[in-house]
């Protein structure tokens, strides 16, 4: 592609080189045949100069330099030490070449490779011209030094440019991994607290069918119940997904807060758990990060007491503060207590308190139960119909 845009400017180079050599003298005189053939000579390598920069330029001073040394300058001594145009069209194709080098090689690489050329072209020229053109011999040199110094400028936007455009993909690409992993967070959750609660109930029923048709009945329902939360609950987390202009986005089920904490608690204790809820302090109304993970982490914590540690006792306390709410759910030890296994729902609550700057811990009493402790920075402000969870 850098190739295809290259041209334009390679045949552009043509016609100045033939232009300049066509005013070396100050008015317009065709270039003879010598000068003209040295010309198209050193413009010819600038057709392959994007594919083969260095070698390139390599060929391009050689055929500069040979010019220098057999084709005259000016022959009008009026002009010498004045006339700047001496050796046109030297050296511009060896300018371009310099260019080419430093815009597309390493930045040292193009350096030495322009500041050599230029070198070699003015060592060429103090031998084989008088020294009266002195001044233009320093001329020739500072332009290609100039170009080279160009070459590198161009290189660094370019560079800069990639690297920002680089940073930019790399940002979107880890906020699209922080996104999908918020979401799998949501799916577990939900899916693991409905469907255990539908699990327990199932038991129940299955164990009622025969001895009490009334408790039985009434546990189907509830799994009727947790099964179309389930699916509510499923529809809004994957509308996350949709697009922000989707016209159904704005009617899915807002995301679940400190708020149902209370549903999720009579939930619980229809499933069958025994749960005891203490709260100290005034509610606070929380950031919406903050609010999702607080309610998130108690699920997911009675969730796992209700899996791992079935007819225990477990006490959800909430402690707010003006600075955080302190979390803890305990529950005693049940059949199955393996909440410590270091499962998805446990690395999935210390991903949430991270999440909004708070912090998770979890740790085993010495009788086996299991606590769940969280603290979640109180980023907002005092909820005047803030409801405090009790019972």
């Amino acid at each position: 592609m850098r190739g295809t845009r290259g041209w334009p400017l390679t045949g552009g180079v043509l016609i100045a080189m033939l232009v300049t050599a066509s005013l070396r003298y100050g008015y317009q005189d065709f270039p003879g045949a010598g000068l003209l053939a040295a010309t198209l000579f050193a413009w010819l390598p600038l057709v392959v100069r994007t594919r083969w920069p260095l070698p390139v330029l390599v060929a391009v001073v050689v055929i500069e330099s040979v010019h220098l040394v057999v084709l005259p300058g000016i022959d009008d001594v009026v002009h010498v030490g004045t006339n700047i145009g001496a050796y046109q069209p030297t050296p511009l194709a060896t300018m371009i070449a310099a260019w080419t080098v430093a815009s597309r090689l390493p930045r040292v690489t193009g350096w030495v490779a322009g500041l050599s050329a230029a070198t070699v072209l003015l060592l060429v020229s103090l031998v084989a011209k008088p020294l009266e053109l002195l001044a233009t011999d320093m001329v020739m040199f500072n332009l290609v030094v100039i170009a080279t110094g160009v070459g590198v400028l161009v290189a660094t936007r370019r560079d800069r440019a990639e690297r920002i455009e680089r940073e930019r993909d790399e940002d979107a690409r880890q906020q699209v991994v922080a996104e999908r992993l918020r979401i799998a967070r949501d799916l577990h959750d939900v899916l693991a607290h409905h469907l255990t609660l539908v699990n327990a109930q199932a038991g129940v029923a299955n164990y009622l069918l025969r001895t009490d048709p009334g408790k039985a009945a009434t546990a189907l329902s509830n799994i009727s119940e947790h099964t179309g939360k389930a699916l509510d609950e499923l529809r809004a987390t994957v509308g996350l997904l949709r697009q922000a202009d989707d016209p159904e986005r704005d009617a899915m089920e807002p995301v679940p807060g400190m708020d149902r904490l209370q549903d999720l608690i009579v939930q619980m204790r229809a499933a069958g758990a025994a749960i005891a809820v203490h709260v100290t302090g005034q509610a606070r109304v929380l950031v919406p990060a903050a609010d999702l993970a607080a309610y998130r982490i108690v699920q997911e914590a009675l969730t796992n007491a209700a899996k791992h540690a079935h007819g225990a006792v477990v006490t959800v306390e909430l402690r707010w503060s003006d600075r955080d709410l302190l979390l803890r759910v305990e529950n005693g030890p049940g059949r199955s207590n393996g909440q410590s296994s270091g499962g998805h729902g446990l690395v999935g609550m210390r991903e949430r308190a991270r999440s909004c700057g708070g912090e998770l811990t979890t740790h085993v009493r010495p009788d086996g139960g299991f606590v769940v402790s969280a603290v979640i920075p109180n980023l907002a402000r005092m909820g005047p119909g803030a409801e405090v969870v009790g019972g």
